[in-house]
């Protein structure tokens, strides 16, 4: 065992880790598709971990299809010519997985590189107890990422987690006091939050049927989806998983023009745009010392954030 192996809390993933940071650097520059990775030996020293962790790291990825293997020529990013090009997420279930108004309140980390939620979501699914907390501005994002997990579940027929608790924080489109959508001239248009409404809902249903639908694998799951608003447009989407990984990604504010009724006017409004967009993702199990300064310090806060917001400003929805 080297020194920073020694170093974690028993308990800690090391391996998740280093999945963590391999993952980062595919998402974000360092290898871009059909790149070869370094040897193991090159990662194991780079990372200070023995061969064997970088080896379990590896096999999260591949289960994840971010990677492929090639024997005698290395190890490669997919998507290239050395990949086939297969969608990330087709991993197997493994184990237990993560463990167990409108003012900014991000709070980020230097060294952290941004990600995509649809690997961080399988891998919190492993767990055999889930729980999903987030406060987005459509779900979108969430919607389809559960859509297809719940597919795979079905279609593969793999069990499910045992129980699934999903917490939905959404803006109130009943409130003028939404600063995102709205109109450019400055006029609070009911019907600019109308629409929000509706895309909210729309995504927002799709997440719980997706759920409440993993019911008919066998053994079926207890799922417990509960929605509430708050009067204010979130700045951030925060996804936090399991309780131990936290997933902040920035809405970007443009201005478009949209059709309302009646007569489909044609009305320029300031939107946010945050599908499909990179998270930067916070795991408690990580140390200052293995992922820079607090992430787990970073996951409490946010969760701190959710449940006072979700405890003392959301008001509980029917979809």
């Amino acid at each position: 065992m080297t020194n920073r192996e020694h170093d974690l809390a028993e308990g800690d993933f090391i391996y998740q880790r280093v999945a963590d940071e391999l993952r980062q650097g595919i998402s974000g520059e360092e290898w871009g598709p059909g790149d070869r990775l370094p040897t193991r030996a090159q990662l194991a020293e780079r990372f200070d971990v023995s061969p064997a962790t970088i080896n379990e790291a590896l096999k999260r990825l591949r289960g994840e299809g971010l990677i492929v293997t090639r024997q005698g020529s290395g190890t490669f990013v997919r998507g290239g010519p050395h990949g086939d090009g297969r969608a990330a997420s087709q991993g197997a279930r493994a184990g237990e997985g993560a463990g167990g108004p409108g003012g900014p309140w991000a709070v980020m980390a230097e060294g952290v590189k941004p990600v995509k939620l649809g690997p961080y979501l399988a891998e919190a699914f492993e767990a055999s107890e889930v729980t999903l907390d987030v406060f987005s501005m459509t779900t979108e994002t969430l919607a389809k990422r559960v859509s297809d997990l719940k597919d795979r579940f079905i279609q593969e027929n793999i069990p499910p987690p045992r129980s699934i608790k999903a917490r939905l924080m959404l803006p109130d489109c009943d409130s003028p006091m939404l600063t995102i959508p709205r109109r450019v001239d400055g006029e609070d248009d009911p019907r600019v939050r109308q629409r929000l409404k509706s895309i909210l809902q729309s995504h927002a249903t799709m997440f719980q049927e997706a759920l409440f639908e993993l019911q008919r694998c066998d053994p079926a799951p207890e799922v417990d989806v509960e929605v509430r608003v708050v009067p204010c447009s979130p700045q951030m989407k925060l996804y936090i998983l399991n309780r131990s990984l936290a997933l902040q990604g920035f809405y970007v504010v443009d201005v478009g023009s949209i059709p309302l009724p009646p007569g489909r006017e044609e009305v320029r409004i300031y939107d946010a745009y945050g599908t499909g967009a990179t998270l930067f993702p916070y795991r408690v199990a990580a140390t200052a010392k293995t992922a820079g300064s607090g992430q787990r310090d970073i996951v409490q806060e946010c969760q701190a954030f959710f449940d006072s917001y979700w405890n003392h400003q959301a008001t509980r929805v029917d979809l």
